[in-house]
C-alpha cells in the first residue's frame, strides 16, 4: 500500500509518483460516462476500452481543465481511480495534487474535499511549476523561472530565494496548438483532420524554428469538404503561421514574468535561465525563440511529461508533519522548509 501519493491531473494524462519508486500511473484523462445517466464508468486506459465495448450508450471524454471538470463528481471519481491504480487505499494515503497558480480558494477547498471523499485521508495542494521545479533540480535554485506548459494551460512562476515573486497561468497550451493546426488544415488545405490527427502532426513536424533546419514533411489523412478521404502532405514550414498566435500568448506569458525579475536576483535566473515542463514543452524550437525573445536561455528539462509527479512525491517527503489543516496549498510551507534546511542554493 502507498502511504504517500503525488498526483498531477492533467488536460492529457494522469499521473502519480512515490517517492523512491518514481512513476506509479501514467494513463489518458479519459472518462467513459453513461450517456443518459453521466455516471462515470471507466477512467484512463480503461474508459478508452470501454469505449468500444459501449456502443452508443457511453461517451469519452478529456473534460479536465486546470486539474478541475465542471462536475464535482467526474473529478471525485477521476480521483478515487488515480489513488486505486497508484497502490493507495482509501482513507490510508496522504495525496499531494498539483493545482495551477491561480485557482480561487473556493476551488481549493472544493479539490481537497472532493480529494478526501474520493478515499485520500489528507489531501494538500501544491502550484504546478512548483512541483515541475522540485522534480527536475537536486536544490532548489536560488532564483528560477519555470514554464509549465499543458494540454489547456500554461503555468509561470518567478522563484528567487525562498519565495514565489510573481506567477501567472494563461489558457494556451497543447490543444490550443492541435486546434491551429486543425484549423488551418480546414482553411487553408480544405481538409477536415480530428484533434487526434492534429496532435501527430504537431508531434511529427510541428515547429516553431526556421533557420537551419530543413523542413519536415508527412502525409496526413482526412476528408474533404465533401466528406470524402484524402490525404494530403504536408510540411513544417506551413506550420509557422498557424502556431504563431497560440505560441505568442505562452511567450508574452514568460516575457512578463522575465521583467519581474528584481534586480538582485537577475545574475541568478539567467544562469539557471528559463526552464521548460509539461508536454507543451516538446514542441520543436519553443526552446530557440522564448530564449530569442527573452534573452534568458531557455532549457527543456529532462523529464518534461513525469517532473510535476515525480516532483510532488519529493515535496511530500520534505514538508514538516505538523502543518496545521487550515493550509491547504502548501507551496510556500515547502519553499520555506527547503531553504531552512539548506537544501536551497544560497550562493550568488
Amino acid at each position: 500500500m502507498q502511504a504517500k501519493l503525488g498526483i498531477d491531473i492533467g488536460g492529457a494524462n494522469l499521473l502519480a509518483a512515490a517517492l523512491g519508486q518514481g512513476i506509479l500511473m501514467r494513463e489518458p484523462s479519459a472518462i467513459a460516462q453513461d450517456r443518459e445517466t453521466g455516471r462515470v464508468l471507466a477512467v484512463g486506459l480503461a474508459a478508452e476500452q470501454r469505449l468500444g465495448q459501449g456502443g452508443q450508450s457511453v461517451a469519452l471524454s478529456r473534460p479536465f481543465t486546470n486539474g478541475l471538470t465542471a462536475v464535482p463528481h467526474v473529478t471525485q471519481a477521476v480521483l478515487a481511480s488515480c489513488i486505486l491504480t497508484a497502490g493507495g487505499y482509501p482513507d490510508k494515503t496522504d495525496v499531494l495534487l498539483s493545482v495551477p497558480c491561480d485557482l480561487t480558494d473556493d476551488q481549493e477547498e472544493q479539490l481537497v474535499g472532493l480529494a478526501c471523499r474520493a478515499g485520500a485521508r489528507t489531501c494538500r495542494l501544491v502550484y504546478a511549476p512548483l512541483a515541475a521545479v522540485a522534480g527536475s533540480f537536486m536544490n532548489l535554485p536560488q532564483g528560477c523561472l519555470a514554464v509549465d506548459i499543458g494540454a489547456t494551460a500554461t503555468h509561470v512562476m518567478l522563484l528567487c530565494r525562498g519565495r514565489i515573486y510573481y506567477m501567472k497561468s494563461v489558457p494556451t497550451g497543447g490543444q490550443a496548438l492541435d486546434q491551429a493546426i486543425a484549423d488551418y488544415m480546414l482553411r487553408r488545405r480544405k481538409v477536415k483532420i480530428n484533434l487526434r490527427t492534429a496532435e501527430q502532426v504537431k508531434i511529427q513536424i510541428g515547429t516553431v524554428w526556421g533557420p537551419g533546419a530543413p523542413p519536415k514533411e508527412m502525409n496526413v489523412s482526412g476528408k474533404d469538404t465533401n466528406g470524402n478521404p484524402v490525404t494530403v502532405k504536408v510540411s513544417s514550414t506551413e506550420l509557422y503561421g498557424p502556431l504563431e498566435t497560440p505560441i505568442s500568448k505562452i511567450i508574452e506569458a514568460v516575457w512578463l514574468a522575465v521583467a519581474k525579475i528584481p534586480s538582485e536576483y537577475v545574475k541568478s535566473v539567467f544562469s539557471v535561465g528559463i526552464q521548460l515542463c509539461g508536454g507543451g514543452a516538446l514542441l520543436d524550437g519553443l526552446d530557440k525563440i522564448i530564449s530569442g525573445v527573452t534573452g534568458v536561455a531557455t532549457h527543456r528539462v529532462d523529464e518534461p511529461l513525469s517532473c510535476t509527479a515525480l516532483g510532488l512525491a519529493e515535496i511530500m517527503a520534505a514538508l514538516p508533519e505538523d502543518i496545521p489543516p487550515a493550509y491547504r496549498n502548501v507551496s510556500e510551507i515547502y519553499i520555506k522548509q527547503v531553504y531552512l534546511s539548506g537544501r536551497g542554493e544560497q550562493n550568488e
